[in-house]
């Protein structure tokens, strides 16, 4: 089964049925969704979604939908938490690199789960320090 971490942004898109999600990215989350695929989200996602919503750019429905994932092994989309390995992993992303903290450790755990990252985060692309899924 095919295996990706996937960022907030594409999360939130795919979640809000919004165009700019990459083309990649909607083929992973419908694989997901048809159960041939997992996309992982960092836990960190979550609390981003909620920082969103409290300012009115996530609706509250979205927000509601994100709170109900899984953590469960055997779900499509599940929530993994930001653990040592990832935490260790960060120490690879600089600022210089990749400037936001929660972008660091998004793309932090898909380099400690060796999965492709779901994002159209250009820092996080051009860092090289993590695999993208194209």
């Amino acid at each position: 089964m095919k295996r990706y971490v996937t960022d907030t942004q594409c999360l939130l898109w795919y979640l809000t049925n919004d165009r700019r999600l990459p083309r990649v990215a909607q083929a992973a989350f419908q694989q997901a969704k048809e159960g041939s695929a997992q996309v992982l989200v960092p836990s960190i996602v979550l609390v981003e979604a909620v920082f969103l919503a409290e300012r009115q750019r996530v609706p509250q429905t979205t927000l509601t939908e994100l709170m109900a994932l899984s953590e469960a092994t055997t779900a499509s989309m599940r929530v993994v938490p930001l653990d040592l390995a990832v935490a260790r992993a960060v120490s690879d992303f600089g600022p210089s690199a990749v400037p936001e903290l929660a972008d660091r450790i998004v793309a932090a755990t898909a380099r400690a789960l060796k999965l492709p990252l779901l994002t159209s985060d250009p820092a996080i692309e051009e860092s090289g320090l993590v695999r993208v899924a194209k």
